[in-house]
């Protein structure tokens, strides 16, 4: 268990970082700014090598959406994910569906790498892709 808050392990895990960097650049209250319990769907650094540059460069502009785009509301668990078909972040609607091997996907294919990571003011959910809506 982890017990800072979701914006301290978001700073703190290095396989993060250039999700940490991409707040600090937009300035580093976007995260803290959503009050209350969160979920976080967070990309680890693969999964921002996989974006072309314009899916970036929209990143960068629309921080706040993208940011609201990871954010649930609330503790979201893996374990209750696997009785939903859809969960709605701030800013987006994912589904949920189930591999073969019953593993969770999210969206468009995006797999837990890390899960139920449990902060002092929510969830984390380290993932292998980035969960990219329509962010402009």
């Amino acid at each position: 268990m982890y017990f800072g808050t979701v914006h301290a392990y978001v700073k703190s895990t290095e396989s993060c970082s250039k999700f940490a960097k991409l707040l600090e650049d937009a300035g580093s209250e976007i995260l803290p700014k959503f009050g209350g319990s969160k979920t976080l769907f967070l990309p680890n650094n693969s999964a921002f090598e996989k974006l072309t540059d314009l899916d970036l460069q929209a990143l960068e502009l629309f921080p706040n959406k993208f940011v609201g785009s990871l954010l649930y509301k609330g503790d979201l668990c893996t374990a209750g994910m696997f009785h939903i078909k859809d969960f709605n972040t701030i800013d987006s609607t994912w589904s949920v569906t189930l591999s073969s091997e019953d593993e969770l996907i999210i969206g468009d294919g995006a797999r837990f790498l890390e899960s139920d990571i449990l902060c002092s003011d929510g969830v984390v959910h380290v993932m292998d892709t980035v969960l990219l809506d329509t962010v402009t």
